[in-house]
Parts: C-alpha cells; sequence; structure tokens
C-alpha cells in the first residue's frame, strides 16, 4: 500500500510541476512542443507503475484446484446454456399461447444431449389451470406448430 501512496504523491508532484510549466511556456510554436513534451511527461509518470508489471510471474495452471478442470467448466458452460434455453423456451412459449388467451401455469421443457455435445429438445410439457383448460387443443397445436416439438398438456387441479 505504501507504493501506491507513494505512487500518487509522485503523480501530484508531477501534476503540479508539468502544470507551472505549461503555465510558463511560450504560446508560440517551441512553447506547442514544450507542452507536448511535459504532457508526454506527465502521462509517463502515470503509466510507470505499468512497467513493473513484468515482474509478476506467468500464471501456472498447475496451481489451479482440481475443480477447475476442462470437464467442469465444460459442464457448467453446458448447464448455463440449458437455462438460457430453457428461459427463451419459456417466453416463447408464453408469448404464443398470449396470441390464444391462455397463460400456462408452468412450462417444464425436456432436453437432452448427444455425443457432440449438441443440446435438442425431447419434450415440452404445458401445465395449464382449470381456466385455460378448454384451449388446451389449441395451445397444443399452436407449441407444435411454432417449435415443431412434442407437446403434452397436463391440466393442474386446484
Amino acid at each position: 500500500m505504501n507504493a501506491v501512496t507513494g505512487w500518487a504523491a509522485a503523480l501530484c508532484a508531477a501534476a503540479i510541476g508539468c502544470t507551472a510549466l505549461h503555465m510558463l511556456a511560450p504560446k508560440g510554436g517551441l512553447g506547442r512542443l514544450f507542452k507536448l513534451l511535459t504532457a508526454a511527461f506527465f502521462l509517463c509518470c502515470m503509466v510507470s507503475p505499468l512497467l513493473q508489471l513484468k515482474n509478476i510471474s506467468s500464471l501456472s495452471l498447475d496451481i489451479l484446484p482440481e475443480e477447475v478442470s476442462a470437464e467442469a467448466l465444460q459442464e457448467r458452460v453446458n448447464a448455463q446454456f440449458e437455462r438460457q434455453v430453457t428461459a427463451a423456451l419459456e417466453e416463447t412459449a408464453r408469448q404464443t399461447l398470449q396470441k390464444y388467451g391462455i397463460e400456462p401455469a408452468k412450462v417444464e421443457i425436456k432436453m437432452d444431449t448427444d455425443e457432440n455435445g449438441g443440446i435438442y429438445i425431447t419434450k415440452i410439457i404445458l401445465y395449464l389451470d382449470k381456466q385455460n383448460a378448454d384451449g388446451a387443443i389449441a395451445a397444443k397445436q399452436a407449441m407444435e406448430q411454432r417449435l415443431g416439438v412434442e407437446v403434452d398438456i397436463a391440466v393442474l387441479d386446484e
């Protein structure tokens, strides 16, 4: 922390010095060059701590915990992708059914992955309240037509 404090103090001193030199510099051609040089000097003072970053040793992947492996990362990526696909499909289902005046209580999406890591949808289950049970056939047809996937309808007894 002392290094940061020292750097900040030196930067403030450089800023005061450069400002004083800017005020003393003539307005003409040589003054412009002098102002450019003082600005470059101040930038160098500001960036100087970055030159010491080369002393940081490179990151060794051997010291990473065992939990961080390629397989674990791939599983996390797949899980995130499945959550995003599920959320997008739920939103699509709600928007599609809203056109027919049907509000699903719950949308469940069954997915699976193939050997190449691709995710595909096997089935969509729409849970409808008793109020929306009359539109079950229309909901099933609309969803199958929109998504091209088998859709099952379940009516909740509440």
